[in-house]
């Protein structure tokens, strides 16, 4: 699980010599200033994996809700809450509960998956692809490249709806023939929220294991 969440985040490639593109740019800066405005944003995705090498395919679907450096994930059987200091990852199947503080100087999806929407303001160089129109939707293509050639992955492709400025999907390539697409559907933003919404309260369930890991 840790490395789907890992790619749901890790806008990765090479290309060092790609120049920055001042079209992708306007659009970039116009997405995520867009995200920046919602107080809260919460989203459906799909994940369909494609091995070119090994002729393999499976997918997942999740959903994540996130505010500022609060998130709360639900994919693959676990769901994990993140109140901007403290993580709870629970697993349903045997209803345990680990708790832990994540780095939040880490750049992959699994320490930080709230950067999910805006990883693309650094680190990385860009090209504008493509830009069309399809069933009434402006779409524009963006190709990200990191700066760091160590990276495990060549590229990045993003798509985003120019109408609204909302991210319809991510294409992260493998060094190893992997690939990974990303689908974001069913947005909802500046929902009311509770509280206690991204803090896990073990009341909610019953008879849960809790295996605190921060000592």
């Amino acid at each position: 699980m840790k490395k789907i969440i890992v790619l749901l985040g890790i806008f990765i490639s090479v290309f060092a010599f790609a120049q920055q593109d001042p079209e992708a740019k306007i659009i970039l800066d116009k997405l995520s200033e867009k995200t920046k405005s919602y107080q809260n944003i919460q989203t459906e995705f799909k994940i369909d994996y494609k091995n070119i090498k090994d002729n393999t395919h499976n997918s997942s679907k999740g959903s994540i809700t996130i505010e500022g450096q609060k998130y709360r994930l639900n994919f693959m059987g676990s769901e994990s809450f993140f109140d901007g200091q403290t993580l709870w990852s629970y697993m349903e199947e045997v209803n345990e509960v680990n708790i832990s503080e994540p780095d939040q100087n880490e750049k992959d999806i699994f320490s930080n998956p709230q950067d999910i929407f805006t990883i693309y303001d650094k680190d990385f160089k860009y090209q504008l692809i493509d830009q069309h129109n399809e069933n009434g939707v402006s779409k524009a293509i963006i190709d990200l490249y990191p700066y760091d050639i160590d990276e495990d992955y060549s590229r990045l492709r993003i798509e985003i709806n120019t109408n609204n400025y909302q991210l319809l999907s991510v294409t992260i390539f493998g060094k190893d023939g992997s690939h990974y697409i990303i689908r974001f559907y069913n947005y909802k933003t500046n929902l009311e929220l509770e509280h206690t919404y991204f803090t896990f309260d073990t009341s909610d369930y019953p008879n849960v294991e809790v295996i605190d890991m921060r000592w």
